[in-house]
């Protein structure tokens, strides 16, 4: 495992809008895989909360939560899904079109410092089956203890403030059966949406998924950097139709040539069902 790295297991249309369009596209991820997206962190942080107090505050605590975080269930983070494994069979599976797809080899410090530059941070995911040791958990346990019994104005800036903070935090978990995936994202906080403009639609025959671009070459060009220097491999999933030297063509005759020479084909032994 290269920790320099971080892979993108994609199809190969999705590839062409990366390294050709120089877009990246952050999709909402109520609608990725893990049915407990945003909700897994705010149960278990809600959990040890409680763990924190004597079972007479417990009503308190969820009144608490319930005024908080009213609008949570209709706010949504936009993600894109970086894992720390390359060539690795599960993500060509779920992720790679079952190895008929491609891995892109992600420069981890340029995207990092991508991330950053347009207010899309780049974060590793968090699989802790448990919150308990979080310093947000005794803040707010403390916070219950010390509020009135009738009222919670006399604190409503510090408790906005850390619902807040736990609302942004919510993508960054997620339940611990996945974290075989060694997940990275870059990701839009629900708050922040803005930053990336206006939303876009994906029309499918049954569905229209809505997703935000984040364009990778304008900013790499912002921040100096030469923009096929983000990608370090492009690896061809172990059942693709594709062949090194078909892309090696199509890179040349887009004028990426000097990613033919990044191209490998994946050792993944995945059989097609």
């Amino acid at each position: 495992m290269d920790t320099k790295l971080l892979y993108h297991y994609t199809d190969f249309n999705a590839m062409r809008g990366i390294i050709f369009n120089g877009e990246i596209w952050l999709w909402n991820l109520r609608r990725m895989n893990d049915s407990q997206e945003m909700q897994y962190f705010i149960k278990q942080l809600k959990r040890a909360v409680k763990n924190q107090l004597p079972e007479e505050l417990y009503s308190k605590t969820d009144a608490l939560f319930d005024e908080n975080l009213r609008d949570f269930n209709s706010l949504s983070s936009y993600a894109s899904c970086f894992s720390e494994y390359s060539d690795d069979a599960a993500q060509w599976a779920r992720y790679g079109k079952n190895g008929m797809g491609v891995c892109i080899a992600f420069d981890k410090e340029m995207l990092a410092k991508i991330g950053e530059e347009s207010h899309t941070p780049l974060c590793q995911v968090n699989y802790a089956s448990n919150v308990e040791e979080l310093e947000v958990v005794k803040e707010l346990s403390d916070l219950i203890k010390n509020l009135a019994l009738d009222s919670f104005d006399e604190d409503k800036e510090k408790i906005r403030g850390l619902f807040h903070q736990l609302v942004n935090s919510s993508p960054l978990f997620k339940h611990p059966s996945f974290i075989s995936e060694k997940e990275y994202r870059i990701v839009t906080l629900p708050t922040e949406k803005e930053y990336l403009g206006k939303p876009h639609f994906f029309i499918e025959e049954t569905n229209i998924k809505k997703y935000y671009i984040l364009n990778l070459r304008d900013v790499c060009k912002k921040l100096g950097f030469e923009y096929v220097q983000l990608f370090k491999e492009i690896c061809i999933g172990p059942q693709a139709l594709v062949t090194k030297e078909i892309l090696s063509d199509y890179f040349e005759s887009e004028g990426v040539g000097k990613l033919s020479e990044r191209i490998k084909n994946s050792e993944c032994p995945l059989r097609r069902f």
